[in-house]
């Protein structure tokens, strides 16, 4: 028997119109238990639906090894409260560390498996999340996650990290905002430098504005609705997962990749936010074709590649290269780690506003 075969991810089409990937036995098309709690309960609400098929397909791996190698029943060895144990994770490491062919897995792709395996494994060890007996307290479930952190840390291979994006200087954001930001004239109107056209000068202000104030992704930005921002008191804006959003008219739809959050915005960003919905045009937002924030002058939302020749316009324009949304996010993440540094619970706190499911990259 094939054993590539033994599992298979389907794509199941929700009521919503979101694609949620489900891991299922070839043999019978039942999906196997905990893997699929892991999914619908936890994962698919902090990546992509393929970002989580891949993950799926990974936990195949382990399912199969279970079955093969192990010699039990991964989701009753599960649900009966047993653990993997240290031998155990060392054998499964080695049956992912080689592809079908034969040939060694490129490293950072056997590190990414690792970290799946331990986010799964991480998850399941409470009951209350994937059932069956033997609870934990929370002292053990503490003590058990550290112990599996360490195994999972001794195993990865460390691939060469990326060059690190430098954030910008105080200064260079200065010049940013001297090219794209307004002057106010004595009647207290708006007057923007000529850089952008008319109607998209006020917006790409606030584009600007919003990512480096908030810390969010291209994506994330993009996918800003008017249902994402505060009400009342609130002054908070809330970037949501929408995947397969019928409402997107966009051919390559922007997602939010990881997770939920709610992130506090100053006075300042909420005024320019005001504005931008509430000035007549060509300034103001076009309004009554789409729920998203930033729409294009004909009102239908900003497409990725507009985005991406929008950031590049601005660092051409204030002489600041390379610049991307990307650079805007690693200059909020090092303003917020020093800010919260010394705070208790300090990095929980970064690593929840940055949305990340990973704390590593927090740390790093």
């Amino acid at each position: 028997m094939n054993t590539e075969a033994r599992f298979t991810v389907l794509n199941i089409v929700l009521d919503s119109g979101e694609r949620l990937p489900c891991l299922v036995e070839t043999a019978t098309w039942i999906p196997v238990r905990v893997a699929t709690r892991w999914a619908v309960r936890y994962r698919r609400y902090r990546v992509q639906s393929s970002t989580l098929a891949n993950n799926l397909r990974v936990l195949a791996r382990m399912y199969r090894w279970a079955r093969e190698t192990a010699g039990y029943h991964l989701d009753d060895h599960l649900t009966r409260g047993q653990t993997v144990r240290g031998r155990e994770i060392e054998s499964l490491a080695n049956s992912l560390r080689a592809k079908a062919s034969g040939q060694a897995m490129d490293t950072g792709a056997f590190d990414h498996q690792l970290a799946v395996v331990e986010n799964f494994l991480n998850w399941s060890m409470d009951s209350d999340n994937r059932g069956g007996q033997n609870g934990l307290s929370l002292e053990q479930l503490v003590t058990g996650r550290g112990w599996l952190q360490e195994v999972f840390r001794s195993l990865r291979v460390g691939a060469q990290p990326p060059n690190r994006i430098e954030p910008l200087e105080e200064v260079q954001v200065v010049a940013i905002r001297r090219a794209i930001g307004p002057m106010q004239g004595s009647q207290g109107e708006l007057s923007f430098p000529e850089i952008f056209s008319p109607h998209t000068r006020l917006r790409n202000w606030l584009m600007f504005e919003a990512a480096l104030e908030l810390g969010i992704r291209r994506g994330e930005l993009l996918k800003l609705r008017l249902d994402s921002l505060p009400r009342g008191s609130e002054d908070g804006i809330r970037v949501l997962r929408r995947p397969d959003d019928p409402h997107d008219s966009r051919a390559k739809e922007p997602a939010v990749k990881t997770a939920e959050r709610v992130i506090p915005a100053s006075r300042n960003l909420l005024a320019i936010v005001r504005a931008y919905l509430t000035y007549p045009r060509p300034l103001g937002r076009v309004s009554g074709k789409t729920p998203y924030l930033f729409v294009t002058r004909s009102g239908h939302p900003v497409s990725i590649d507009t985005a991406d020749d929008v950031i590049a316009a601005i660092g051409r324009h204030s002489h600041i290269m390379p610049l991307s949304w990307h650079r805007l996010r690693h200059t909020w993440a090092e303003r917020m780690a020093e800010m919260l540094a010394d705070q208790p619970n300090g990095m929980d706190r970064l690593v929840y506003l940055g949305g990340w499911t990973n704390p590593l990259s927090a740390r790093r």
